[in-house]
């Protein structure tokens, strides 16, 4: 990918990157191009750097894994969860969505589908082996996500600049989960739907040995807890999914 820059602001040969520019703060600019994806992110330490490592390596697995889990211990079809989530959360078609921690994209064609095909989709994360698994898909080209490498305590965009966030899976394992909360409702406009969720034991989840088993696989039940929000955000609800062990909480911004 080929750099060049104006004043402050960054010319990003590409036509999918010059779409991504007009969400960025103009005071920043790539530190780098990893694998064709502008990062934004400074070496990680602490929480962050422990579980990017991990989730770099886990990245091939990790759809697998999650249908895995679906089907054997929980007993649900993943994808339609995955669209319920999407649905709960309530964004409008024609939005900017920014999704934080996509993963392989395992939730973009659910916000494809409900965005539109005019809508924008930004998906940051901090492990580029989950922004490559994202690319890998089959469906890439047809879902447009804009690929950013970054960090969701420190985002690289504008002010009140997205209709929407959506962030499903980490927020219990990150270094600052407050920071992270604060950076989140920065970015998106007054009146914007803010919706965050991750692992956790709620009504109807699993006891015995899957809860065990539950606990075992993934470390993000071990740290589970609902988060309180910031002040700008003034919260919808809370939602349940995969039967009890995935919250879903939505938020609107003041």
């Amino acid at each position: 990918m080929k750099l060049s820059t104006k004043g402050r602001h960054v010319i990003i040969e590409r036509q999918a990157d010059m779409n991504l520019e007009k969400f960025l703060d103009p005071q920043r600019k790539p530190l780098r191009i990893l694998d064709g994806i502008p990062s934004f992110a400074s070496e990680a330490s602490g929480e962050d750097e422990k579980w990017n490592l991990f989730y770099d390596k886990f990245a091939p697995f990790y759809s697998l894994t999650e249908r895995l889990f679906g089907r054997l211990l929980v007993g649900v079809d993943v994808e339609l969860e995955h669209e319920k989530i999407v649905a709960t959360a309530g964004f409008q078609e024609g939005g900017a969505i920014l999704e934080v921690s996509p993963g392989p994209g395992n939730y973009q064609p659910a916000l494809r589908r409900r965005i539109g095909p005019d809508g924008t989709l930004v998906s940051l994360d901090l492990s580029l082996g989950m922004l490559q698994a994202c690319r890998k898909r089959k469906d890439y080209a047809a879902l447009k996500p804009l690929l950013v490498h970054g960090n969701g305590s420190d985002l690289p965009f504008q002010d009140g600049i997205f209709d929407g966030f959506f962030h499903v899976g980490g927020i219990n394992l990150f270094s600052e989960p407050g920071k992270a909360l604060a950076e989140f409702a920065r970015v998106v406009k007054k009146g914007g739907v803010i919706a965050i969720g991750d692992e956790g034991f709620g009504p109807g989840h699993p006891e015995g040995f899957r809860r065990e088993i539950l606990t075992r696989m993934n470390p993000g039940y071990l740290k589970s807890k609902v988060p309180d929000l910031p002040e700008p955000l003034e919260k919808r609800d809370l939602h349940w999914f995969f039967k009890g062990c995935l919250y879903l909480l939505t938020a609107v911004k003041k």
